[in-house]
């Protein structure tokens, strides 16, 4: 199992990411013909595109993961909009895969984008919100009670994203480093479980639903602190490609189409009992009890308001406090502004 003293990405890791952007632009080129099912939830008509219009829409979710509104677009598409939906497995893929024009739309945080902009910008925007809360820091019961018990341990983190800035934080709080006191290890969200209930790792930052997973089998323990951070519960925005960012009437028909997803998911800001548990249980597979523990810990959103602005500010105050971005972000160079009200 790899093992690295710190997550967040040194100049070498930016080449590193460049590689891994290039790749994931092929990867989900490649995998066009593959496509993760949707929801089979009744549509509801849409009036059509102008002039009887026709348009593919290309967008990706993680595998069996809560911020999956993207399995609903469909049942909200316009008349005559085809949407495809890929499997993917990390922003540095979705970033690479948006920017070499093989997806129109992808959920990521901040994270990446921000380190790529500091080294020769990226042509995608914000213009709406996927996902809020969804994530966890999960302890193995018996050895990881508390987050002073990571001390001498190892702890799993996803690729990079706004996980490593929110372990970091959450362990200076207790007085440890990431890379000193606590080895991390590169594992992506679906290994996390498996590496938990093997020993191979003491505890990992991941997301929902392996979080509440581990919990339920009674293999893990949540760890506190998790939306503490100046990230807050901050999981993922909608971004769009160049390409969508000028097509008007296309752009704003996709982020009506995760308005009216969220709306389903998650009306009014509470989820729905009913609608998730056809997500979690019916299409992911997940037990009963994993669904129903796990309403309270994730939501779909469209809305990109306010506090998630503060957020963003919040992912680049941390990477520069961490020594990775010499100065703030551009932060109005990463929003399309005119989509975020539909």
């Amino acid at each position: 199992m790899e093992r690295f003293e710190d997550v967040t990405l040194s100049r070498r890791g930016l080449l590193g990411l460049a590689a891994a952007t290039a790749a994931g632009a092929a990867l989900v080129a490649c995998d066009s013909g593959t496509k993760t099912t949707t929801s089979g939830a009744t549509t509801v008509p849409v009036a059509g595109l102008a002039n009887g219009r026709t348009a593919t829409v290309k967008t990706c979710v993680y595998a069996k993961n809560h911020a999956s509104s993207a399995l609903y677009w469909q049942q909200f598409a316009p008349q005559g909009v085809t949407v495809e939906v890929a499997p993917v497995t990390s922003t540095a893929e979705i970033l690479g895969a948006l920017e070499g024009g093989s997806l129109d739309f992808g959920l990521m945080s901040p994270y990446v984008p921000m380190l790529t902009q500091s080294k020769g910008g990226v042509t995608c925007r914000t213009v709406g919100m996927v996902a809020r809360q969804g994530l966890g820091i999960i302890g193995k019961v018996g050895e990881v009670t508390k987050v002073e018990d990571l001390r001498g341990k190892k702890i799993a983190i996803p690729p990079p994203g706004s996980p490593v800035l929110i372990i970091k934080d959450v362990l200076a709080r207790a007085g440890l480093t990431l890379g000193t006191d606590v080895e991390g290890v590169p594992l992506g969200y679906a290994e996390h479980l498996t590496a938990l209930t093997r020993g191979d790792v003491q505890a990992f930052i991941g997301s929902e639903p392996p979080c509440t997973q581990a919990v339920v089998d009674g293999v893990g323990v949540r760890l506190p602190g998790i939306y503490d951070t100046p990230l807050g519960d901050l999981n993922t925005a909608l971004w769009a490609s160049k390409a969508m960012l000028e097509d008007e009437e296309l752009c704003r028909a996709a982020v009506k189409m995760q308005k009216a997803a969220a709306e389903y998911l998650t009306p009014n800001g509470v989820n729905d009992k009913a609608v998730w548990r056809n997500l979690l249980v019916d299409q992911f597979g997940f037990q009963e009890n994993v669904y129903a523990a796990v309403l309270e810990n994730v939501g779909a959103e469209w809305e990109f308001d306010q506090t998630r602005q503060d957020e963003y500010v919040g992912v680049g105050k941390a990477l520069v406090a961490s020594g990775d971005l010499p100065a703030e972000p551009d932060y109005e160079g990463l929003y399309a502004r005119q989509y975020w009200t539909v």
